[in-house]
């Protein structure tokens, strides 16, 4: 997450582009987005729009980060069918804009080890948000980087394309990363959220920044959203919310169950949410629904079965 990264808008224009029109190589996706969509990051007088190919490829790199787009070598830029379906749902078919809890789940999915410290770091140095500049950020980068290197330093060195250590990365490398995650957690081109949202944020996930996310980890992030654990979507409830989601994000009639499952929890936060495990089993007893693997290892395919009958009344 570097550089310009963080601008939402920005963000969701980089997903639509990919979602509308595959390509291989991020230029030409790149030169896509300006053509549709260049006019509109324009933000006023004496802020500059984006017009240059290369200014798009923080948004793209930080979709790709979020799982929302992905992209491997010799083939195209493709959005995702759990998270980015989902993402391009809640944004135009709920009026998500933005779905912060869809992208507080993916941050935490995939970058907490730098995000959980970073925050208790902002912290502690007492951030001053108000000032809207980005100020002495770049030596709390590096001390979160001493730690992460500290506690997986052979694994990190084994890694492709090579990480700089701690005390050779740069302070403009370490600034870049800094800015990107205030602007996108905290300022209004971002998610706005204050220093105690953060905070509880960080403290709630703080166990779990080099282990496995627990299976409920939405709640944590209502909870940090809050201050009050959201109570279970269950039942019926929890089938009637399936099925409606079901054929906003279905394709070829099948849907990812992580995109309902995301898409649900955005819906019903701040004050319900559903567990992975639970609803993930949920789904799979459900006669009303047929479930199969996926080509991912962390998510399943689902459809709807037609002779089924769902309750139309939540008891």
């Amino acid at each position: 997450m570097v550089g310009d990264a963080g601008n939402i808008r920005r963000l969701y224009w980089a997903v639509k582009t990919a979602s509308e029109a595959q390509a291989e190589h991020l230029e030409t996706l790149s030169e896509l987005y300006l053509k549709k969509f260049g006019s509109a990051t324009n933000q006023g007088k004496g802020k500059r729009g984006l017009k240059s190919t290369r200014s798009l490829e923080p948004h793209f790199s930080l979709a790709r980060e979020l799982d929302l787009l992905e992209q491997k070598e010799r083939e195209k830029w493709r959005i995702t069918f759990g998270p980015g379906r989902a993402f391009i749902a809640l944004w135009e078919k709920w009026g998500k804009e933005p779905p912060t809890a869809l992208l507080l789940g993916q941050l935490i999915r995939y970058d907490r080890s730098f995000l959980v410290p970073f925050i208790l770091g902002l912290v502690e140095s007492d951030y001053d948000f108000s000032r809207q500049k980005f100020v002495g950020l770049e030596e709390i980068a590096r001390s979160v980087w001493k730690e992460i290197w500290s506690a997986g330093e052979a694994e990190i060195k084994r890694m492709e394309p090579p990480f700089p250590a701690p005390e050779t990365v740069g302070k403009r490398t370490l600034g870049h990363h800094a800015h990107a995650r205030v602007r996108l957690l905290n300022t209004n081109e971002g998610l706005g959220l204050n220093i105690d949202k953060l905070r509880r944020l960080a403290e709630l996930f703080f166990e779990f920044q080099f282990a496995p996310l627990p299976s409920d980890y939405y709640f944590m992030i209502g909870e940090a959203l809050t201050k009050t654990r959201p109570k279970e979507i269950t039942g019926d409830e929890l089938d009637l919310s399936v099925a409606k989601v079901y054929p906003v994000i279905q394709r070829a009639g099948y849907a990812s169950g992580y995109g309902a499952f995301v898409i649900i929890n955005e819906l019903a936060l701040p004050n319900r949410a559903i567990d992975w495990e639970a609803y993930s089993s949920h789904v799979r007893k459900r006669t009303w629904f047929s479930t199969t693997s996926s080509f991912r290892r962390d998510d399943f395919l689902f459809s709807l079965k037609k002779e089924a009958t769902i309750p139309l009344k939540v008891e």
